[in-house]
């Protein structure tokens, strides 16, 4: 990833966007037909299928957002490696539990 990529990093985007598919993943799978129908006739669902039932513009966003989120994975294991920032762990990745306050949602 070169530096012009870490440049276009902005946090407050990368967590509207969080917020926004948490809430837009969650009305698909209360409310989507077509996610309810796959959820019956197979025991897992892919985020694929998700994506798909999503609107154009917000298939776009979803682009904007894993954009966004592979540069965060490159920051975060750039201070990793560099001994800086939240160490990585298994349960919380890069984040930790105590990371999370009332202004900020957590992110998945």
């Amino acid at each position: 990833m070169d530096s012009k990529d870490l440049e276009d990093w902005d946090e407050a985007r990368y967590l509207e966007l969080n917020s926004y598919f948490r809430v837009r993943i969650q009305i698909l799978l209360d409310a989507d037909p077509h996610i309810k129908q796959l959820m019956q006739q197979q025991q897992s669902l892919q985020l694929s299928d998700l994506i798909n039932q999503l609107s154009d513009e917000d298939q776009q966003l979803w682009r904007e957002f894993l954009q966004l989120d592979s540069i965060k994975l490159h920051i975060d294991m750039r201070n990793h490696l560099e001994g800086k920032g939240t160490p990585y762990n298994p349960r919380d990745g890069f984040a930790s539990s105590d990371d999370e306050d009332e202004d900020r949602p957590p992110v998945w």
